[in-house]
């Protein structure tokens, strides 16, 4: 095929603390099915203490492919989304578009072509990126693939396509573990520095000026997780404190999980009161809910065929309540004054 088949791509890799698979993640972009000459990687460093910057220097430094590794301080700022900015600023200007996966992410061979070449045949001209969902990386872990098996399960996610691969054509948001966007779509929207999380709200600002993202189920990225507990309740904490950012500041963004896991924390709370007032009645909701955490169970278990699937019992609970007490402090929080520059 022609080179002009092939735009200049930048896929930008943004990470802190993950030298454990950043290798995998860059071995397998060094490794793609696309021209060696018509792509770049860029690494922005939150920093790390872990080596990551030093594991990723490693892995681009003999790899024939054109890179940068940099730390976002010595750039002046810090975040999720000043890192995207940054990937943005420091591309090549022969970039027509610029890429995402995460540093715990390894992808397929023919990912980026799959992204780059449905927008580049897109006859809809307001067509200005695409994406598709995360799979479950391969991992021996048994723990971490039951938690990964949660975060991508059907039933937990309500058939979200960020997160289960669905027969869509269009969706309104593409996540930045498995994307691309036109260089200059990121150049007009770029990514708000103040909010702590990166990919919903900059979706929302393009989709709503009228331009539209593909769906590509077919680029494949399988995404690692957590195998820690603490770490899985953390990431929750901050998925509620990022939405609930984003929906503070565009109230189009509020999803009917947010005031769903605000409602669960304050029933656990106001339980034993909400006994004495209405007695047994205030244990229907809970069976219901104990019904949907069995269906989440079971699907995880015959996902995974492992009798690790029983911490989905306390699993689902857990993130519910770390996701709402996140959505109710940063509300607060944001009330108080505080909702800005990740605080």
């Amino acid at each position: 095929m022609m080179d002009v088949k092939f735009p200049f791509v930048t896929i930008g890799v943004v990470c802190k603390n993950e030298a454990e698979f950043i290798g995998q993640t860059l071995e397998s972009l060094i490794n793609l099915d696309y021209p060696k000459d018509r792509y770049e990687i860029i690494v922005i460093d939150g920093d790390s203490t872990d080596g990551t910057f030093e594991v990723a220097l490693e892995a681009l430094m003999d790899s024939g492919i054109s890179y940068k590794v940099v730390r976002e301080s010595e750039h002046g700022g810090k975040g999720l989304c000043f890192a995207r900015n940054l990937v943005v600023r420091l591309s090549d200007k022969r970039s027509k578009y610029i890429a995402f996966t995460d540093a715990d992410c390894v992808v397929e061979p023919d990912w980026l072509k799959k992204l780059v070449l449905s927008v580049e045949c897109a006859i809809d001209n307001s067509v200005v990126g695409a994406g598709g969902p995360r799979y479950v990386a391969p991992t021996d872990d048994k723990k971490e693939l039951v938690i990964n098996s949660l975060v991508t399960s059907f039933v937990a996610t309500a058939g979200n396509p960020a997160f289960v691969p669905r027969n869509l054509k269009y969706v309104k948001s593409v996540p930045n573990y498995n994307c691309v966007y036109k260089r200059d779509i990121l150049l007009t929207f770029p990514y708000d520095e103040s909010l702590i999380s990166d990919d919903n709200e900059v979706n929302f600002r393009i989709y709503k000026s009228g331009y539209r993202f593909l769906y590509v189920p077919e680029a494949k990225v399988f995404h690692h997780e957590t195998n820690s507990l603490r770490e899985f309740i953390k990431h929750m904490f901050f998925y509620g404190r990022s939405i609930t950012m984003n929906a503070i500041k565009n109230r189009a963004l509020v999803r009917v999980y947010i005031p769903l896991t605000v409602m669960l924390v304050l029933y656990l709370v106001l339980f034993p009161f909400l006994w004495i007032v209405i007695g047994n009645l205030v244990a229907l909701p809970l069976m219901l809910y104990f019904l949907f955490v069995l269906a989440v169970f079971t699907e995880v278990l015959l996902r995974t065929r492992t009798l690790y699937s029983l911490l989905i019992t306390p699993l689902v609970p857990l993130q519910h309540i770390a996701y709402g007490v996140g959505v109710i402090y940063t509300f607060i929080k944001c009330i108080l004054g505080g909702c800005v520059n990740g605080n």
